[in-house]
């Protein structure tokens, strides 16, 4: 009897702190709105977790390196932007993705070489390139949003495969490649030798700076599709439609349980982190919480939920 209790409270303590806090939310939220738990709220949950949980893959291989990048919310928009852009001028739209997505990776290249080798914190050197780019979306676009008709978003955004919508599928290919990326190749062993001790890596004689700018390259490649995810979803480049997600990422992925200066955690904690942000956001929206309201009440929550994580992880180490 003993010996199962033991086995029973090891369970318990094996399943990630994040975990719990989903499952009282999802009690409380279907509680107070009878629809909460129905096939089609719960796909449309998945559907809109999907631009964020792709870029918040991306930020977590970065947090994994020790850094933080501050510029892919601006990086989202930016390329919403460009695809539209190079659509009015005359570039067939199918192309104009892949060249507006190679424009993020240039970003993330420019970071990564400004973290590596130009020693600049990665906090500030992103803040910087957010404001860059930014601006450059904003005077691209005269500060509004702007439109180009084509059956190609409405067909990626709203189109299904086996009962399931096309972004979600898009969302389990970018995680599966980012997965053996990280964990079954010598990149992802030197992603999370950054985060651990870069110094000590470097004098093993890996070139770190070409893994930086490789992770901060990755983060923008993802940020490009999750750009393309989005513009489908709002038909539209839109300049600022991005903005704060970046924090919605880090958040994300403090929740999913990765260090932010240790080099410990993964991906897989994150996917859990964004669907625990965008359960709670629609639950607030069904439960008829007022917007006023809302961004209060995801702070107070997320900076509780990662205050209980901190301490319940405290307490088993």
């Amino acid at each position: 009897m003993e010996k199962n209790n033991k086995k029973w409270k090891g369970f318990l303590g094996s399943v990630p702190p994040i975990v719990w806090m989903m499952i009282i939310m999802l009690v409380l939220f279907s509680a107070a709105a009878d629809n909460y738990l129905s096939a089609q709220n719960l796909m449309n949950i998945l559907r809109q977790s999907v631009p964020l949980l792709i870029l918040a893959i991306g930020q977590t291989m970065i947090v994994l390196t020790g850094g933080t990048d501050l510029s892919l919310g601006a990086q989202v928009s930016f390329v919403t932007v460009m695809w539209i852009l190079l659509a009015q001028a005359g570039m067939n739209i199918y192309l104009a993705a892949p060249v507006a997505v190679c424009f993020a990776v240039l970003i993330g290249v420019a970071n990564g070489l400004l973290v590596s080798k130009g020693k600049v914190p990665a906090f500030i050197a992103t803040f910087g390139m957010q404001n860059i780019v930014n601006s450059i979306a904003l005077v691209l676009t005269l500060g509004s949003s702007i439109y180009f008709s084509h059956h190609v978003f409405r067909n990626v955004y709203e189109s299904e495969f086996l009962m399931i919508p096309t972004p979600i599928w898009i969302a389990v290919a970018v995680f599966a490649g980012s997965w053996i990326l990280l964990y079954r190749t010598q990149f992802g062993t030197n992603i999370f030798g950054l985060g651990g001790n870069a110094e000590a890596l470097s004098l093993a004689g890996v070139n770190t700076t070409k893994y930086y700018v490789k992770t901060y390259a990755f983060a923008g490649l993802l940020a490009g599709i999750a750009g393309l995810i989005t513009a489908c979803r709002v038909e539209s480049g839109q300049p600022t439609v991005g903005s704060g997600w970046e924090f919605e990422a880090v958040a994300a992925t403090i929740l999913g349980g990765t260090s932010l200066n240790e080099g410990r955690g993964g991906i897989g904690g994150t996917v859990l982190g964004v669907l625990f942000l965008n359960m709670l956001r629609n639950g607030l929206n069904i439960s008829g919480v007022s917007a006023m309201y809302q961004n209060a009440i995801i702070g107070i929550i997320v900076l509780g939920a990662i205050v209980m994580d901190a301490l319940m992880r405290k307490g088993r180490s």
